[in-house]
């Protein structure tokens, strides 16, 4: 009696271990991110801006849009046929290649790269070489700012697509975009003085003119050429593209008779770059009086990087203020996902 409670104690462990193991394999199953047609989809990721108020660039909502696209390579290093360049189309539900792609099998490595810009078809050739691209002079809306926004994912690989957890999600090729330029934000803040001698001068329109100058407008984007693990590679013109930036004018407070300081922001994406000293000018107008700023100091603009420019304008001139000149990474927080399920 003893040895059959051995065995029958036996055998039932030796169950639980099979039915341990079966669940452990279909765990491990179940982690696996590949599609089980082979065919390759995609979803999308963006890193946006910082500040809940700024609006001087590509969002998540923006990307997320009826007819917008961008482009992406991937290179299989053992089989042409399965490298593709192709352009990746929102269709109002999902992100769909244009043309039909297929993974060769779930442990071939592959290598991925993407970029997107509003108005921008990057061509194979322009992601192997470079994009010879220039910002906009005129940014005055908010509309012809976000055109001049650049978004990439550099090259990533995928060693193995069977059991890749960052870059596969529920079976789609994950692309995260980061914002490859930098952002310029000049801040006014307008002395009671102007209050004080003309109340009627407290409107948005009565800011006009409002320029930057002195940067350089032109870049050439290589996108498979990594700076770190966020950005291509983007290099100011060697030959400077000048730019008189008129900047987009996204908020503005009026003074009242409690607080009479009034002020105002403007947004522009501009090329990362050293600007010596002497060179960048803000200039712009209240009414009929003419108002100018020129940095004393050189300036270095980095990619992914918000800067903030604060001035306190009085009745005659115009200074930084005692923030001085700001800068925070243009990528803190989680943005949208893009894509859908």
């Amino acid at each position: 009696m003893r040895f059959k409670n051995i065995f029958f104690a036996a055998a039932a462990a030796m169950a639980l271990t099979a039915c341990s193991s079966d669940d452990a394999i279909e765990t491990v199953q179940q982690k696996s991110q590949f599609p089980e047609d082979g065919v390759m989809r995609f979803t999308t990721n963006l890193v946006d801006p910082t500040a809940v108020t700024t609006r001087a660039s590509i969002t998540g909502s923006d990307v997320n849009q009826n007819g917008q696209q961008f482009q992406v390579k991937i290179v299989n290093p053992t089989s042409a046929t399965y490298s593709y360049f192709n352009t990746v189309q929102y269709d109002g539900s999902e992100w769909t290649p244009i043309n039909r792609m297929l993974w060769q099998n779930d442990q071939q490595s592959i290598t991925v790269t993407a970029a997107y810009k509003q108005g921008k078809t990057f061509s194979d050739y322009e992601f192997i070489v470079g994009a010879n691209l220039t910002v906009a002079a005129d940014q005055s809306t908010e509309a012809k700012l976000k055109q001049q926004d650049l978004l990439t994912m550099p090259t990533k690989t995928i060693a193995n697509p069977s059991i890749e957890e960052t870059l596969m999600q529920n079976g789609k090729l994950v692309i995260n975009f980061y914002h490859a330029l930098s952002k310029l934000d000049v801040t006014l803040d307008l002395a009671n003085e102007f209050y004080k001698n003309d109340p009627k001068l407290n409107n948005a329109s009565d800011i006009t003119e409002f320029t930057i100058s002195g940067t350089n407008a032109g870049y050439q984007f290589k996108a498979m050429e990594t700076v770190n693990e966020n950005y291509g590679t983007v290099t100011a013109a060697a030959t400077p593209v000048a730019a008189d930036i008129l900047a987009n004018q996204s908020a503005f407070t009026a003074a009242t008779e409690t607080n009479q300081h009034s002020t105002a922001t403007y947004e522009s994406i501009v090329v990362p770059q050293q600007i010596a000293a002497g060179a960048l000018t803000v200039s712009f107008k209240i009414g009929t009086r003419s108002f100018s700023w020129t940095n004393t100091e050189a300036i270095t603009l980095e990619q992914g990087k918000h800067y903030t420019l604060p001035l306190t304008v009085g009745f005659d001139t115009t200074t930084l203020n005692a923030r001085a000149f700001t800068v925070t990474s243009w990528e803190d927080q989680p943005g949208d996902n893009l894509g859908t399920e």
